[in-house]
């Protein structure tokens, strides 16, 4: 006679605790360094290769500036430096809203993106570096 089998549980298990709370506390530590050393000002951060080596400036240029604005509620401020954090700081809780809707509707099913997000993703982070440096 056979045994009813029980599916098998796609939850991430216990283990994975300790690694969110370590990702968690360092995303705070490196939020707590940059709210209280402006990148403007101090030399704790290093300086951009790219920039320094072909005088353009890439996606990321102006990200610390930008997100240490943003940090002190200057988001005219964080804007002119790099925009990118702000359209990333709103992009993440709807990813996360969107993460929580299909665990909510597929309980035990992994969420998995196309790879056609990353690619568009690179393209736009590569057509963005683009045109900063032409405007």
């Amino acid at each position: 006679m056979d045994q009813p089998t029980c599916p098998p549980r796609l939850d991430r298990p216990a283990r994975w605790r300790p690694v969110w709370f370590l990702m968690v506390l360092m995303i705070g530590a490196g939020l707590w360094v940059l709210w209280h050393f402006d990148p403007a000002r101090s030399a704790l951060y290093p300086p951009c290769r790219f920039h320094a080596v072909t005088g353009w400036q890439c996606p990321g240029c102006g990200g610390l500036r930008a997100v240490h604005a943003l940090l002190h509620g200057r988001i005219a401020e964080s804007w002119q430096f790099n925009p990118l954090p702000i359209l990333l700081a709103l992009a993440g809780p709807v990813m996360l809203a969107a993460w929580w809707r299909w665990r909510r509707r597929h309980p035990g099913q992994a969420w998995t993106l196309s790879p056609l997000w990353a690619w568009a993703g690179l393209g736009g982070l590569l057509l963005f570096g683009i045109l900063r440096n032409v405007f």
